[in-house]
């Protein structure tokens, strides 16, 4: 008998390395949590953005906003000034020019290139303007080529005024300068300028105002304020009254054509323009560009009147201010 046939079992394969997979809801965690860290970088970028573009803005407007006010005071301190000269036969030191400093309108000029003497006033609304008068030189001006003074847009001024000084010195003082320049806020393609326009040499071989020209841009308005004393400055060569020749508030333009008689000088132009003394001025800037989704911080200023004002043209604005004495207009004490 043949032996019982033996069963061999086949060689076991081994078993293949099981792979695992990510499930549905560990990948939709995992992506949820990418999107919240790419929204937060994205959040600040933009934030980061925002923040320094506003600050390049700012940076802008105080810029420009200094240069604006150097702009007009420059031009306020040398209101009222001439070159002290003595008459042959008297002691007292006189100029060629004793007229009004300054004149201004709480609204804007109606004609700007009006004759200074002429010169009225606009009923509103609108920025302020300020018209200085001085006796321009080589020396307080850039001079043109010629050696000629200069108005506030570097145009020259023929010397034709016939001087105050009499008698004439000796040499005589013979014609001089008159600078005559208008500073008010014009707006062009709706961007606003602060701008100037003031007496030139005209082709007829005369002096004549000029026409305006932008000196600064984003300049929205301008807004000036006058100290005033109780009499004015142009009767006051013999005599000093602490209590009259001081400052005693700061009025509207509005509010120095308004004033009473002082009983000393008849024009009743020069009897109130002559009480001033210093010039407050404030200007309102506005930024270059608009600024989307700013903070609400840098959508609120203050005005001139120190008023809040909320901004809804995402234009930033500052108010910037100064004060200039009319040093050639001050008396003082003997």
């Amino acid at each position: 008998m043949h032996p019982p046939l033996r069963r061999y079992s086949e060689k076991p394969t081994p078993h293949a390395q099981t792979v695992q997979g990510f499930t549905l809801l560990e990948l939709l965690i995992s992506l949820t949590i990418g999107l919240v860290i790419l929204a937060a970088s994205l959040q600040a970028y933009v934030s980061s953005s925002r923040n320094s573009r506003i600050s390049q803005l700012e940076t802008q407007l105080n810029e420009d906003g200094i240069l604006a006010l150097n702009l007009i005071q420059q031009q306020v301190k040398q209101a009222g000034y001439s070159q002290q000269l003595r008459p042959a036969s008297e002691s007292t030191v006189m100029g060629n020019y004793s007229g009004l400093a300054v004149r201004g309108c709480d609204h804007g000029f109606d004609n700007v290139g009006a004759p200074f003497d002429n010169l009225s006033c606009k009923s509103g609304p609108g920025p302020a303007a300020l018209a200085i008068r001085y006796e321009a030189t080589p020396d307080n001006t850039s001079p043109t080529n010629a050696g000629d003074p200069t108005n506030c847009i570097g145009n020259g001024i023929l010397r034709v005024e016939p001087s105050q000084v009499a008698p004439a010195i000796n040499p005589p003082a013979g014609p001089y300068a008159l600078a005559d320049n208008r500073y008010f806020v014009k707006t062009n393609g709706g961007q606003p300028s602060l701008s100037c326009q003031g007496t030139e040499k005209s082709g007829s071989g005369a002096n004549a105002i000029g026409s305006a020209q932008p000196l600064l841009p984003d300049v929205e308005d301008m807004v000036i304020r006058y100290g005033i004393a109780t009499q004015g400055s142009l009767e006051l060569a013999s005599s000093y009254d602490v209590m009259k020749h001081q400052i005693i508030k700061y009025a509207t333009a509005a509010e120095i054509d308004a004033l009473p008689s002082s009983g000393t000088i008849t024009d009743p132009t020069q009897d109130r323009w002559s009480r001033v003394l210093s010039v407050r001025i404030c200007v309102i800037m506005r930024s270059e560009l608009p600024v989307q989704d700013a903070p609400d911080g840098a959508m609120k200023y203050k005005d001139c009147e120190n008023v809040d004002r909320g901004i809804t043209d995402n234009y930033l604005r500052r108010a910037f201010t100064t004060t200039v004495l009319l040093r050639n207009r001050l008396v003082t004490p003997p």
